[in-house]
């Protein structure tokens, strides 16, 4: 029904949507669609929260930049100070404060955990970050970390090692995604799969690579 009938479906691929029944008959419909064909409405929640901040604004950049990546810096109307990171994130820079602002879904939420930890991090103990920060890190234990760090989250048996050591592969439901630690590169036919390993491969090499001021 709605949008989901708009493409023909074809045999075995995927099709995502919300369930809902109406007298003995079951529908599957987009969540686009639900204030269509039912009662019900959908909404977007943004979380707002508020942090106490005395560092420098900078150093708190080279920090999430450590944890993200990339890291978006914007001027907000009235001349606020702003960054952006994981592309749903907004840090804002207040008077002794910060503020993170992201659209409440499980994912950002669990962004949002993180940078906040960064931010408390950063305000607890603002000289060791920065001691972190101009530390030259050891790459050559990322392979053994990353696959510590995939197996906590897909299990131990799905992970493994090539003998050569060059390639990790990851087995998750029928699908598998191969990371070639000499480019970082991941081979997955599942989109999903492959989002997540690579972003898992970003986030730990950008966290133990030498961060420069």
């Amino acid at each position: 029904m709605g949008s989901l009938a708009a493409e023909k479906p074809e045999h075995g691929k995927p099709l995502s949507g919300i369930l809902i029944k109406r007298g003995f008959n079951y529908h599957l419909i987009g969540p686009d669609d639900l204030q269509n064909y039912t009662e019900l409405s959908t909404s977007v929640l943004t979380q707002k929260q508020t942090v106490a901040f005395h560092g420098a604004f900078s150093l708190l950049l080279q920090c999430l930049e450590n944890l993200a990546g990339e890291v978006e810096q914007l001027t907000l109307q009235g001349g606020k100070l702003a960054l952006k990171v994981f592309k749903a994130i907004t840090i804002i820079q207040e008077k002794r404060s910060v503020t993170v602002e992201w659209v409440a879904n499980p994912v950002n939420d669990m962004y949002a955990d993180a940078v906040l930890a960064v931010i408390l991090q950063v305000e607890s103990n603002p000289t060791a970050a920065q001691v972190a920060r101009s530390k030259k890190s050891d790459l050559s234990k990322f392979p053994e970390k990353l696959v510590t760090l995939l197996r906590g989250t897909y299990g131990n048996e799905a992970v493994t090692r090539t003998t050569k050591g060059d390639q990790i592969s990851v087995r998750l439901d029928g699908q598998t995604a191969v990371i070639n630690l000499d480019t970082l590169e991941v081979d997955c036919l599942d989109e999903s799969l492959h989002s997540h390993v690579s972003s898992a491969v970003k986030r730990l090499h950008n966290a133990m690579a030498p961060c420069h001021p």
